[in-house]
């Protein structure tokens, strides 16, 4: 299913991921239980057969065992906990679930608000500096290959 997503993997130089280091299922159930709701489709494959990577010298934010999370500053769960306990934002931002920030001019994550027939969310890209808001990809396995097209083509 996501055949052309593992092929770049292999080959690509803008993504340095880490053999072995794959989510446990009972990892993901836990955050799931605690979020309310499912990850997506696409995301599960991720955290489950590769986990932890770096894109670009940035980390894509994992899932990491329970005992680990209150201080793995990588963990999706871990910020996403960081992210609720401020009022504000939680009222600016009610369905978003924080992903990738490469740097301080953006950031991508989920719109839990926009689960298609797969399960899967848009993948929202935030240009901070700027101040715009836009679609950037219909999953996460697609949020990773433009990614990794993307880079790829400036290095």
């Amino acid at each position: 299913m996501y055949e052309s997503l593992a092929k770049k993997l292999e080959s690509t130089t803008a993504v340095k991921w880490f053999p072995g280091r794959g989510a446990k299922e009972e990892w993901i159930v836990e955050a799931e239980a605690e979020l309310g709701f499912n990850l997506p489709p696409s995301y599960r494959w991720w955290l489950k057969n590769y986990g932890i990577a770096l894109l670009s010298g940035t980390g894509i934010l994992k899932l990491g065992p329970s005992e680990t999370r209150d201080i793995d500053d990588m963990d999706i769960l871990y910020i996403h906990r960081l992210n609720q306990e401020d009022e504000e934002w939680r009222a600016m931002y009610p369905h978003r679930l924080d992903l990738f920030v490469p740097d301080e001019d953006e950031l991508y994550y989920f719109d839990t608000s926009s689960s298609n027939e797969q399960g899967e969310f848009t993948v929202i890209r935030y240009d901070l500096m700027n101040g715009i808001v836009e679609e950037y990809a219909p999953s996460f396995a697609e949020f990773l290959e433009q990614l990794i097209d993307r880079r790829s083509s400036v290095y």
